[in-house]
């Protein structure tokens, strides 16, 4: 039974976000507080649930307006219930949060444009004690020769280049491959992993910096 002080929490998630918002939930149940400091919410005082965006989908005219909501990711769902209104509470290296009400959103909207970017949010990281691998950004033209002498699992498959075309300047800064940012290229494992970072990242800055402001709405 939840006591009468204890605040509710849902989770809502898609396929690709459901393991951060598992990591929040988590979070949320650590007993981590000390005699000087609360970290995140109160120890003992959130029930949280995560629930797919589908059940959300098939529930929502059941649930209570005074239950929290937190919507996580870009899924179909988060996307309808994000509004121009919402006050932006976090924004930076792509990653934010916000809410209206009782109702938040939580997502990384854009990747880190390049190294000297990446190296500032990787103190941010460290600050808050994850110790990630760091990515390696490498120079554009010579990585997308190695990766086409590689033929690195077909990834441009659909793009062929020469190292002659590279070399003459072939290539233009707008060509999506695996993701071009400002003349670096980085492939589509490099990106899946900058977005693990900068997913754990804002999941401990939002647990850490907004749960509690969340949750007195």
């Amino acid at each position: 039974m939840i006591g009468n002080n204890m605040k509710k929490l849902i989770i809502v998630c898609d396929d690709k976000t459901e393991k951060y918002a598992n990591f929040l939930r988590q979070l949320i149940s650590l007993k981590d507080d000390t005699e000087d400091e609360v970290l995140g919410i109160k120890d003992g005082t959130v029930d949280v649930v995560v629930w797919k965006e589908k059940h959300y989908s098939d529930n929502m005219a059941t649930i209570s307006s005074k239950v929290h909501i937190l919507f996580l990711g870009n899924g179909k769902v988060s996307k309808n219930e994000f509004n121009s209104s919402m006050k932006m509470y976090y924004d930076q290296f792509g990653m934010t949060y916000g809410w209206l009400g009782n109702r938040g959103v939580i997502r990384v909207t854009t990747g880190i444009e390049d190294e000297e970017e990446y190296n500032k949010f990787a103190k941010l990281y460290s600050g808050y004690g994850l110790n990630f691998e760091k990515i390696d950004f490498r120079n554009f033209s010579k990585t997308v020769a190695d990766t086409v002498d590689k033929k690195a699992n077909g990834l441009f498959s659909k793009n062929k280049f020469s190292k002659a075309a590279i070399a003459a300047g072939g290539l233009v800064a707008d060509v999506a491959v695996g993701g071009i940012v400002g003349g670096t290229v980085v492939s589509v494992y490099r990106q899946k992993k900058m977005k693990q970072q900068q997913y754990q990242t804002l999941i401990v800055a939002f647990y850490r910096e907004g749960l509690a402001k969340f949750l007195e709405e």
